[in-house]
């Protein structure tokens, strides 16, 4: 009897562990501050992605739209890394005239679930139709990603 209690409640424990949600799931990027808004992912449409860095890196790159309609004056990319590890990012801006610029490179000791952010700006005086972020690192490490534009 005593064995089945202790087995049952071991049991009971591991499933309850496997449960609790993950602190990668539950931490969300912030509300927007007044005049920004969350760029959208070319592929899926959200507003943020998440990646997992394979081994050639591959999938580094990650495209976001930049809406037309509007004139932003600056930006700012944000980054959860759901590992510590070192991250490589480079953020390039795409215009309409086939050019592109590069706003930011820049490698990161990054702590595991800290939120990154950096504002930049386009170094052009044009506005770009589409931002380019592509972030490299160890095999197997994984971040989430997201881009604000602002008026």
């Amino acid at each position: 009897m005593k064995s089945l209690l202790i087995t049952t409640t071991a049991l009971y424990l591991a499933t309850a562990a496997t449960m609790l949600p993950q602190p990668a799931q539950a931490q969300n990027f912030p509300t927007p501050p007044q005049g920004c808004v969350y760029l959208k992912e070319v592929s899926s449409g959200r507003s943020s992605a998440r990646k997992v860095i394979q081994t050639n890196n591959s999938n580094a790159n990650i495209d976001f739209v930049v809406p037309t309609g509007r004139s932003f004056s600056s930006y700012i990319g944000k980054l959860i890394p759901e590992n510590n590890a070192r991250y490589s990012i480079e953020l390039n801006l795409k215009y309409n005239d086939n050019t592109t610029s590069r706003a930011l490179d820049r490698t990161i000791q990054a702590r595991r679930f800290y939120l990154y952010q950096q504002p930049f700006r386009t170094p052009t005086d044009k506005q770009p139709f589409q931002i380019n972020a592509r972030v490299t690192g160890d095999r197997n490490t994984a971040y989430r990603i997201a881009i604000l534009a602002c008026q």
